[in-house]
C-alpha cells in the first residue's frame, strides 16, 4: 500500500523538481492500459466505469475480504494525517462509498463537540465535504450508507458526479483534497494531480492512499499468488464477477511503485507492511518569483519599532510536533484534531486555573535524537517531558500547567543551555515560511562551525504573533542564575554571529532587534520594556 501525501506550500525551500503540468512521463505510461491490456485512451473511462457499476454494491465488503479489514486501518492512517478541523472544505475524490469522507467528517466532529462542551466552539464555522465520483452508482451506495450511519441529513456532506481530470470546483476552493484506491484508475493522471493542485489552497493538503508492489522476492510470489489466483476467485463466488476483480488486479500491478518521487524533490517514506509515505511541497512560479516581495528584502522589514510588541506570558510550553511543512494554518487551536488542537482546548478550559499567563506554540525536533512527536518543553522552568498522548492530556495539564507538582506518567529531563526557536510557520504566514527556514539553517552552520553544539539548539516553531516582524526569534537561556525568554524581530542571516556572540555568549541585549521578553514577572518586564523605551539602544547594554 503506497500513502503520498503532498502539501501545497508558498514555501521557495521545498520545490518540485516540475511545474504540476509537466509531471514525470511515468505518470503517463499506462494512461493507455486497462489492466494488462492495451486500450485508446477514450475507451479507458467506458471500461473503468463499467467495473465500478458492477461491484457497487459489494465494494466494501471485497475490501474487507480482499485486504483482510487493513483498508479501515490504512483509511484510519490517512485521515489522521489530513488533520480535519472545523470549518473545513475538503474534497474526495473517487469515494464514491463516503469511506474515507465519513472518517473526515467523524474525526472533527469528534474535537467540535468537546470543543463546545469547553464553550470553545466556533459555531460560525461551515465545515463541507465534498464526495466527488465519476460513477453514480458509487454514489448512490454511499448515500444509502450516510442515511445508515445517521448522516444522512448532515449538511456538510455534498455528493458530487464529477470527473477527477476535470473537477468542476474553484480555483483554491479546498484544505484538503484525499483519493484513496482511485488514482490507478485514472486515465491521464497528471491531469488529475493539475487538478488537484488546482482546487488546492495554498498550505492545503493533498493525500493519496494507493496500493503498490511488494519488493521482496519470497513474499512478492505469494502476493502474485493471491492476487491472481484468490482475489479473482473470491469475487466471483462473492460479487459472482470475476472479470471486474482480475481487472482490479492488474491495475495495482501495473501502478508505478512506491520507490518512484512524482517528480518532487522532496519526500518522506516509511516503509512498514508494504506501507510508503511520501510528502513535499508545491509552489507556483508565480509564487516563487514573488518571494522577495516576503523576505529580509520587503520594503517593510525593519521599519517597525519592535520595543513593547511582545504579550505578556509567564510561562511558554512547546510541543514537539511533525514539521513546519505538514502544519495547517492554526495547528495550534481546536481546528487541528490531532494532539496540539487537544492540548490547546484543555488549556483553554483551565485558563482561569492557570498560576502563570501560558503560551502554547508548536516545534519541530532538530533531529532524530533530540526530539520526538508528543515531547513537550516548558520554560522558563527548562524542563521536557518525553511523550504525551492524547489520552494524556487533561492529567498533564492539570498536573503540570495548573497544580505545577510535576507528572508520574512520563519520562522527565532537565535542559539546559540556550534554546533558540525561529518562527517558520508558512502555512500561516508567507513571511515567517520565507524567512523561518533560512534563518534556521543560519543559526545551525554558525552554531556547527562555532562548535556549540550541545550548547545551542535551534527549532522551527509555529506562530509566536506579530508575523510583520518575521524573521522572529525566541530565545530562553540563563541569566544571573536566572532564566530569561527574549524576543527578537526583524532578524536576518546577516544578525545571526551577532545574536550568537552578543546574547548567547556574553549575555546582552542586541538593543536594535529586542522585542521584549519573556520568563518575567509582569512588573519585570514593564520595567525592561520601560529601560528600552528610554533609550537603552547600544548594543550590549543588560537588561
Amino acid at each position: 500500500m503506497m500513502m503520498m501525501a503532498l502539501l501545497r506550500s508558498g514555501t521557495s525551500t521545498i520545490l518540485p523538481r516540475y511545474p504540476p503540468s509537466i509531471l514525470p512521463r511515468f505518470l503517463h505510461s499506462h494512461a493507455t492500459s486497462f489492466g494488462f491490456k492495451q486500450v485508446q485512451e477514450d475507451e479507458k473511462s467506458k471500461l473503468v466505469g463499467n467495473v465500478f457499476s458492477t461491484v457497487a454494491s459489494s465494494y466494501d465488503l471485497m475490501n474487507d475480504l480482499m485486504s483482510t479489514g487493513l483498508h479501515r486501518l490504512w483509511k484510519d492512517r490517512l485521515v489522521s494525517m489530513l488533520h480535519p478541523f472545523a470549518g473545513m472544505k475538503h474534497l474526495d475524490v473517487a469515494g464514491g462509498t463516503g469511506d474515507a469522507a465519513f472518517r473526515v467528517l467523524e474525526s472533527i466532529n469528534s474535537v467540535s463537540n468537546k470543543a463546545l462542551q469547553e464553550g470553545l466552539a466556533d459555531t460560525k464555522q461551515e465545515t463541507k465535504i465534498f464526495v466527488c465520483d465519476i460513477n453514480p452508482n458509487m454514489l448512490n451506495v454511499g448515500k444509502m450508507r450516510a442515511i445508515e450511519r445517521g448522516f444522512g441529513e448532515d449538511r456538510s456532506l455534498h455528493w458530487v458526479e464529477g470527473d477527477a481530470e476535470a473537477l468542476s470546483f474553484a480555483d483554491g476552493s479546498m484544505d484538503g483534497y484525499t483519493i484513496a484506491f482511485g488514482i490507478r484508475n485514472v486515465t491521464h493522471i497528471e491531469k488529475a494531480l493539475s487538478e488537484a493542485y488546482r482546487v488546492l489552497k495554498r498550505g492545503g493538503r493533498f493525500l493519496c492512499l494507493e496500493l503498490s508492489h511488494v519488493e521482496l522476492p519470497v513474499f512478492k510470489q505469494i502476493y502474485d499468488y493471491y492476487s491472481f489466483s484468490i482475489i479473482p476467485a473470491m469475487g466471483e463466488l462473492v460479487a459472482g464477477d470475476r472479470a471486474s476483480y482480475q481487472y482490479l488486479v492488474e491495475s495495482i500491478h501495473r501502478f508505478p511503485n512506491q520507490t518512484d518521487d512524482a517528480g518532487w524533490s522532496h519526500k518522506r517514506k516509511d516503509l512498514l507492511w508494504n506501507i510508503a509515505e511520501h510528502s513535499g511541497s508545491a509552489s507556483k512560479k508565480s509564487e516563487i518569483n514573488n518571494d522577495t516581495d516576503f523576505m529580509f528584502q520587503r520594503s517593510e522589514f525593519g521599519q517597525e519599532p519592535l520595543v513593547g510588541t511582545v504579550q505578556m506570558y509567564g510561562r511558554h510550553v512547546f510541543l514537539c510536533h511533525k514539521c513546519p511543512d505538514l502544519w495547517p494554518s492554526h495547528i495550534e487551536t481546536t481546528e487541528c484534531s490531532q494532539l496540539p488542537g487537544l492540548l490547546s482546548v484543555a488549556l483553554k478550559a483551565r485558563k482561569e486555573d492557570l498560576k502563570r499567563r501560558t503560551c502554547l506554540t508548536i516545534y519541530q525536533g532538530e533531529d532524530d535524537i533530540d526530539s520526538m512527536d508528543g515531547d513537550v518543553m516548558i520554560f522558563p522552568d527548562m524542563i521536557k517531558y518525553k511523550g504525551l498522548t492524547q489520552g494524556d492530556v487533561d492529567n498533564f495539564v492539570d498536573a503540570v500547567l495548573v497544580k505545577e507538582s510535576g507528572w508520574s506518567f512520563g519520562e522527565v529531563e532537565t535542559l539546559s543551555g540556550s534554546y533558540v526557536f525561529v518562527c517558520a510557520h508558512g502555512s500561516r504566514d508567507r513571511r515567517c515560511g520565507l524567512c523561518g527556514p533560512v534563518l534556521v539553517r543560519k543559526f545551525r552552520e554558525e552554531i556547527k562551525s562555532r562548535d556549540l553544539h550541545g550548547q545551542v539548539s535551534v527549532h522551527p516553531c509555529s506562530h509566536v504573533g506579530g508575523h510583520k516582524f518575521a524573521g522572529n526569534v525566541i530565545i530562553f537561556s540563563k541569566k544571573d542564575d536566572k532564566v530569561i525568554g527574549d524576543w527578537y524581530g526583524y532578524v536576518s542571516p546577516d544578525d545571526v554571529p551577532t545574536i550568537l556572540e552578543q546574547h548567547i555568549g556574553k549575555g546582552r541585549i542586541v538593543d536594535r532587534l529586542w522585542r521584549g521578553s519573556m520568563g518575567l514577572s509582569k512588573e519585570e518586564q514593564k520595567k525592561a520594556h520601560l529601560l528600552r523605551l528610554q533609550g537603552s539602544n547600544v548594543v550590549g547594554d543588560k537588561v
